[in-house]
This record gives C-alpha cells, sequence and structure tokens, in this order.
C-alpha cells in the first residue's frame, strides 16, 4: 500500500517534525519503513510496504541517479519491466517499479505520465528546477490530497488524517 507526505515551503528543513507526525498517522499503510528527505524548499515523507526490491535499493525518497529529482510514489507501475527495457540508459541501481518513473521523467519531464500505466500517486521534488510534480493515476485509484497551510506551504499526503497530523 505505501504512504506518501510532503511540505513545500521555504526552510522546508524546518519542518522535521510535521513530516514525521504525518508518516506516523499513516504508518499502517508501510509498516516495513519510513524515511524523509529534507530540501531547502522540500520536506518528502515515505512509509513502505516492500513489495518490490525488498533491498535499500527500492527505499523511498529515492533519488534520480542524478540526485537532481527525488520521488515519493504510492502504487504500482504494470509492465515496469517493459518500460525499464525502454529506457535501458537510464543507470538503474534498483529494481523497483519507482526507479523506472524516475528514469521516465528524466528522458520525457512531465509528459511520462501520458505513457505510464498503473495505479498510482506519487510526487517528484526537482531540485535543480525548484519544482514539484504530482500525478495520479487517471482513474485514481491511488489517493492524493492535497492543502494549503496557514502560512502559504503546500502540503500533500496520502490521507487526510497525515495531513491534518501535520498541525499545519
Amino acid at each position: 500500500m505505501c504512504g506518501i507526505a510532503g511540505i513545500i515551503t521555504n526552510n522546508a528543513r524546518n519542518y522535521q517534525n510535521e513530516i514525521q507526525r504525518m508518516t506516523d498517522a499513516i504508518a499502517y499503510r508501510g509498516p516495513d519503513s519510513s524515511h524523509h528527505e529534507f530540501y531547502d524548499n522540500a520536506a518528502l515523507g515515505h512509509r513502505r510496504l516492500s513489495i518490490i526490491d525488498l533491498s535499500e535499493n527500492g527505499k523511498q525518497p529515492m533519488f534520480s541517479s542524478t540526485k537532481k529529482e527525488c520521488i515519493v510514489l504510492n502504487g504500482e507501475i504494470y509492465g515496469y519491466q517493459a518500460i525499464k527495457d525502454q529506457y535501458s540508459d537510464y543507470p538503474y541501481r534498483g529494481s523497483s517499479d519507482t526507479e523506472v518513473v524516475l528514469a521516465m521523467y528524466q528522458k520525457k519531464g512531465k509528459n511520462l505520465i501520458h505513457d505510464l500505466p498503473g495505479m498510482f500517486a506519487f510526487a517528484i521534488w526537482d531540485e535543480e528546477k525548484q519544482e514539484l510534480f504530482c500525478a495520479r493515476d487517471r482513474f485514481g485509484e491511488k489517493p492524493f490530497y492535497y492543502t494549503i497551510g496557514k502560512n502559504g506551504e503546500f502540503i500533500f499526503a496520502s490521507e487526510i488524517k497525515a495531513i491534518l497530523a501535520s498541525g499545519l
């Protein structure tokens, strides 16, 4: 199942407690592990239910090969092995479907969404562009909720209770 959470704002490194509360609120979605990544303007959190690539290479938030992009994903990319073959020039570190999304993003940018089969919700922080790209599958099978906080923060998560747990 997995769970994702994030806060996009100035000085996001100061939001460690908020991200921790958010991922704690959805711990049952991903009991196997919890990780967070912080940038100047983005804080990302993930709760992992290990299904594909059980190694550390499958943990999220996950960095692209260039370290310029970071993703949190909830869901499953159908036929990701075949997609991986189409992007064979990407230097994959593991065997997760999440890494395939990063490979597609580097080649196609936001247009990747037109060729991405599956049930998913994800957010990619592009550090170079200082931009967040969020998407979910066409049928909304995987939830993605968001709001604007009291001080203008963009807050998102797999569940509303995670957003409320942020206290923002």
